[in-house]
């Protein structure tokens, strides 16, 4: 078991953790009917990708708003949250892993 001592910060990780929650925020602030969605990884699913292409495809789930909305309106803030996650693997390939399986909801305080 590793102590609090023996892990070591990964500067990179961090950043890409900020920037992803930064992006999450936008998006949410940028669609105030989002309620969240889930980041789920293709690789292996049902056989339909190999986990080995070097290539991170992400399928988006579980989208959902707090009032209903037109299937145009749905559309497009589906199409926005695609965007925000194919730009942010780009820039950082590192938010792979903290995307993958990830479950993202507005938070009210």
């Amino acid at each position: 078991m590793k102590t609090l001592l023996a892990v070591e910060a990964d500067p990179q990780a961090d950043i890409a953790e900020a920037d992803l929650a930064m992006q999450i925020k936008a998006l949410f602030a940028a669609c105030p009917n989002l309620c969240g969605f889930v980041v789920d990884d293709l690789s292996g699913l049902h056989g339909d990708a190999d986990p080995h292409d070097g290539e991170n495809r992400f399928l988006i789930t579980q989208v959902s708003f707090d009032t209903p909305f037109s299937r145009d309106e749905s559309h497009q803030v589906c199409s926005l949250i695609v965007s925000v996650v194919s730009e942010l693997v780009a820039a950082q390939p590192e938010a792979c892993e903290l995307l993958r399986g990830r479950t993202f909801a507005r938070t009210l305080h």
